[in-house]
């Protein structure tokens, strides 16, 4: 599987294709901020056009009963095998069933690079109106967001067209594909859903050293988010280069919302019972 493959998955999508939804409503005003996202149906597109209706495949299978995983598998005519990515997301709330099933699809497409880009781009604060029980973008703030997605567009694809061949640009370090052993987000990870109340997941700083278990500070967004007993949040936290983590952080910090943007993120993998799990150790909140 050639680069110029990987490339054309990674593509990204005219603004038409692309679809906006609410993240964070306001309370004290008629405002949202939306996210932009894309349906199922435009990644099977993608995967027909670039890999061919039949060179490509995708499965799923039940987890613990109430997530479901999809694995995508793409031919590759250079080593003649197949290869899968998998990923997987719990059932929603609506649909359950369903939702789950299209989460996981979308979460494996991410992992062929496919609609990657998406989740570096910042939320857009629109105009939003009630309709029933939930609140939906005003149609007059189409021009808003597609002014706003194709300059990130822009500014992301010209980056990624000015670094060099090994991928990383001129003078940075390589970033990290993960931030700890768990990091490539799979699952929304049962056994650290069931984390003892007196886990310690307050954040911490470390004035003059940093110690093993913390890796190099990284910015992320804030691609989900959970409750986790009585005095904690589970994280899923989305890096530039597209890779998830899950961390969990004291209930109640400054900041912290689906979509917000965290600068200077501190990982400290700890260990229990269950297993290991990671802990946000320090994070400043982006402008």
């Amino acid at each position: 599987m050639n680069q110029d493959i990987i490339k054309k998955l990674g593509a990204s999508f005219p603004f038409e294709e692309v679809e906006a939804k609410i993240q964070v409503a306001s309370k004290e005003k008629p405002t949202g901020m939306a996210v932009f996202y894309i349906d199922s149906r435009v990644i099977q597109k993608r995967l027909d056009d670039v890999i061919g209706a039949y060179n490509w495949s995708n499965h799923f299978s039940t987890w613990q009963d109430k997530a479901q995983l999809c694995g995508i598998s793409i031919y590759n005519e250079d080593r003649r095998e197949w290869v899968t990515k998998h990923d997987g997301a719990e059932n929603s709330d609506i649909e359950s069933i369903k939702g789950g099933l299209t989460d996981a699809f979308k979460r494996a497409a991410v992992l062929w690079g496919i609609g990657r880009y998406l989740y570096q781009i910042d939320g857009v604060w629109v105009d939003i109106e009630k309709r029933g029980n939930s609140s939906v973008i005003k149609d007059n703030q189409q021009g808003k967001l597609k002014a706003a997605y194709e300059s990130a567009v822009k500014r992301i694809f010209s980056a990624a067209v000015s670094q060099p061949s090994g991928g990383q640009a001129t003078g940075q370090k390589p970033a990290p594909l993960q931030a700890a052993p768990q990091a490539a987000s799979t699952l929304p990870a049962a056994p650290q859903a069931m984390l003892p109340q007196n886990a310690d997941t307050a954040p911490q700083t470390a004035p003059n050293s940093t110690p093993d278990n913390v890796v190099p500070m990284h910015d992320y967004t804030i691609h989900s988010m959970k409750p986790s007993g009585k005095s904690s949040q589970l994280l899923e936290l989305c890096s530039e280069y597209g890779e998830l983590v899950s961390a969990f952080i004291r209930s109640g910090e400054k900041g912290i919302a689906v979509g917000a943007r965290l600068k200077n993120v501190r990982l400290e993998e700890k260990n229990n019972s269950y297993g290991k799990y990671n802990v946000i150790a320090g994070y400043d909140v982006a402008a």
